[in-house]
């Protein structure tokens, strides 16, 4: 599979980004969001995606420390590796101990 081989290529954990990437460039999804929550994040591609579209440009460009930069939380059952600029909880989005997270 293209995307496959394309996303190893680019760093990208999965395929998945780049049906994010695509969404994104056609919609602007991403415009002026500072706070995301990305359900079932597992292995972590769509996490990839907005820490590289929000978070990392937000970093570079944030002068004091009262500018907020985006809010980037993923949640899955399973670990993932860290994603600069991405706040994991390892838990059951069914599960009200996790949204006390």
């Amino acid at each position: 599979d293209i995307y496959y081989r394309k996303a190893k290529e680019e760093g990208w954990r999965a395929r998945s980004a780049f049906k994010l990437l695509q969404i994104d460039e056609e919609f602007n999804i991403f415009e002026g969001v500072k706070r995301v929550v990305d359900l079932c994040a597992a292995p972590g591609s769509w996490s990839q995606v907005l820490s590289r579209k929000l978070y990392l440009p937000a970093k570079s460009t944030t002068q004091s420390r009262d500018e907020e930069l985006p809010l980037i939380v993923a949640i899955d059952l399973q670990p993932m590796a860290a994603i600069e600029g991405v706040i994991q909880v390892q838990g059951d989005i069914t599960s009200a101990r996790t949204a006390e997270v």
